[in-house]
């Protein structure tokens, strides 16, 4: 059953990539990014890595696709993630989004399907994504919230709650960008994720962006869309 159920997922994730060729072809040439990042999940070494390709910048039709792997020292996971919506003229995106997740560690597997939405208010956005669990707790509700403040146009203070498998989860985190011209695509952030003071992860990284020049609130609001539930995932149940 939880084969068939992974099946689906990732045929709704490629549902959506299909969904979204049409729009591609006409789209602005792709924005890639790739994060990579290191920090400790109880106390066990965590690594990351993950890249990102979005399509479609400024107001219309977006989508982006994101592949992630990583592990600690005793387990390792993999995750894909779908999304496709509009960005308005004042930039706030609404869209649909599909993820599945394979870990091989006592988090178990999961994935969701959902809707979420941005919206920014001057230097605050607020990001929000409403779902149901699949693979595993199947038809469960799942959802949660950030907020950001943005203290200049390169660097993000955030803050958020996730509702992941009938456990509260608190994230908080910072991203700044380098203001020089060569450091441009680089942008380095730190986070924390935590349900339980003895369920904890916490990581620091860098993410390098290869779009035109942006600065990090025009890369947030305009070109990417930066919700990702697997630091959440990987928390035990």
């Amino acid at each position: 059953m939880r084969s068939n159920l992974k099946t689906l997922l990732f045929g709704v994730t490629g549902a959506i990539a299909i969904a979204t060729l049409p729009a591609i072809a006409q789209a602005n040439p792709i924005n890639a990014r790739i994060t990579t990042a290191f920090g400790a999940l109880e106390g066990k070494m965590l690594g990351l890595l993950s890249g990102t390709a979005a399509f479609g910048q400024g107001p219309g039709f977006a989508s982006q696709f994101d592949a992630t792997a990583g592990g600690t020292r005793d387990y390792g996971f993999y995750a894909g993630t779908g999304r496709m919506g509009f960005r308005t003229q004042d930039y706030n995106y609404f869209g649909v989004v599909g993820s599945a997740a394979q870990i091989n560690g006592g988090a178990g597997s999961l994935g969701y399907v959902g809707a979420e939405a941005q919206v920014h208010f001057e230097n605050l956005s607020v990001d929000g994504l409403i779902g149901v669990q699949m693979i595993d707790d199947t038809g469960s509700v799942m959802g949660g919230a950030t907020a950001s403040y943005y203290a200049s146009e390169n660097a993000r203070f955030y803050a958020g709650y996730r509702y992941l498998r009938d456990s509260h989860i608190y994230a908080m985190g910072m991203e700044f960008k380098p203001g020089t011209e060569t450091a441009n695509g680089m942008t380095m952030f730190a986070d924390l994720r935590s349900e339980k003071l003895e369920n904890a992860s916490i990581m620091a990284g860098v993410r390098f962006s290869f779009a035109d020049a942006q600065t990090l609130v025009e890369e947030s609001r305009g070109t990417f869309v930066n919700n990702s539930y697997i630091l959440d995932a990987l928390l035990p149940d």
